[in-house]
């Protein structure tokens, strides 16, 4: 199978040039000016073709939370451009044993008919009792990496998976390949409960005081600092890999008062003071990474009085990241390195990420000349809503390639199908 690309402009991490490119058994095959034959021809004319986006952090929430499922989570996540996402284990049952990553991999692989409809990986939960078994997914003596990381809350979230204990985070750090951290300070958390309002209750304070803890206990691994929200954070991680969200980029404290709990997320979105440092961050090089840390829930439970705290994002992140590009904030380059090359690189993904050849063929076009709202109205998400309702947002998606077939085309999708993702340790 064979797809060739016309006259677009290829966007790498390293630069952008004009060229057609040829696709050839699920491989980037050819770059070249001249004209090729293929199977199909897609006219990529005053349109941009970068590499399928890596979103190294979604809640998909299966099984056992109906806020989501991985049929319209890979539908929303190919629609923004996502090809490869890496869903978290907090779910019903946690991902915290061997078998129950088993049985998550096998219900992904029966979410659509004939596999699952984006590529994949899995991260795997901590808990204190659980070393054993994390080593065996993670760890440095594991002949097969089985996850993308060991995830460790150190702040509480959706799920029971709380781990204080530094010496347990000292240990799985150590013997781990990769440790993704939620870094928050349970014990700052719990000083503020009192306090009036979500963000006060999670001040910035218990995430630069985790981030300490983890200084104190983490500089011989490597690590993924989870939600960066401010300048400050990042400068003090800077051992550390660090990521950001574009809901802590592009929006602040005010969205609490206007959306009041659809707006409430961990870690809160910080005064707009923070939003402005983050960014300084992100363009002098202190921010790796973006995950969208799509965590949908319900209107039902965000219309509680003490509603869980998340909300989606997998369609919109690089909608917002291309809309801020073309406004001059951020070159196109620095997204793809954020949102492609680096989350492969960080979590050792074979041949993704990357617009070269003998790379795997997943791959994002984008118009640039779509200006449109966005409204929940046209997205995917099970949940039926999302934090940016009536943002105005220049360059969208509008074909989605995944091996080398047409995934997602202007609204339609195709029977092409993803599978897990190989680590490259």
């Amino acid at each position: 199978m064979s797809l060739l690309i016309r006259n677009g402009k290829i966007i790498t991490h390293r630069g952008h040039f004009d060229a057609n490119v040829l696709l050839w058994n699920g491989k980037i095959a050819v770059f070249t000016k001249n004209e090729l034959k293929a199977d199909e021809v897609v006219d990529a004319s005053g349109k941009l073709v970068m590499p399928g986006v890596i979103d190294p952090h979604v809640h998909f929430r299966q099984p056992g939370m109906p806020s989501e499922d991985w049929a319209s989570g890979s539908k929303a996540a190919l629609a923004g451009g996502v090809t490869t996402v890496l869903d978290m284990p907090n779910t019903k049952p946690p991902t915290t044993t061997l078998l129950e990553l088993e049985k998550k991999k096998a219900l992904i692989s029966t979410s659509a008919p004939g596999g699952p409809l984006v590529n994949y990986g899995l991260h795997f939960g901590v808990t204190t009792g659980n070393l054993e078994e994390v080593f065996r997914a993670v760890g440095w003596d594991s002949p097969t990496l089985l996850a993308a990381s060991a995830k460790i809350f150190m702040g509480s979230s959706t799920g029971d998976l709380l781990i204080r204990d530094l010496e347990t985070i000292r240990q799985v750090i150590r013997g781990s390949r990769l440790v993704s951290v939620h870094a928050e300070d349970e014990e700052i958390i719990m000083m503020h409960s009192d306090k009036p309002d979500h963000s006060s209750r999670r001040p910035k304070s218990a995430a630069i005081s985790a981030i300490r803890k983890l200084l104190s206990v983490g500089q011989q691994g490597r690590v993924y600092v989870l939600h960066v929200t401010s300048l400050e954070e990042a400068e003090l991680a800077s051992p550390f890999y660090r990521e950001a969200t574009p809901h802590h980029l592009f929006l602040n404290s005010s969205a609490l008062r206007e959306l009041g709990n659809y707006a409430k997320v961990n870690p809160p979105l910080r005064e707009e003071s923070d939003r402005r440092s983050l960014w300084q961050a992100l363009l002098n090089n202190m921010i790796e990474a973006i995950g969208s840390d799509h965590a949908p829930h319900l209107k039902e439970d965000k219309a509680k009085e003490n509603a869980p705290s998340g909300m989606p994002g997998v369609e919109t992140s690089l909608p917002l990241m291309i809309n801020a590009s073309l406004n001059g904030l951020i070159g196109l380059e620095k997204v793809v390195e954020l949102m492609c090359y680096n989350p492969s690189r960080i979590f050792s993904i074979k041949g993704k990420g990357k617009m070269e050849l003998g790379a795997d063929a997943d791959i994002t076009i984008i118009d640039p000349n779509i200006e449109k709202k966005v409204t929940a109205d046209e997205l995917h998400y099970k949940c039926g809503w999302t934090p940016y309702e009536g943002m105005r947002l220049k360059g969208w998606p509008v074909i989605t390639i995944l091996g080398g077939k047409v995934a997602f085309r202007e609204g339609e999708f195709y029977p092409v199908r993803g599978k897990e993702v190989s680590y490259a340790f």
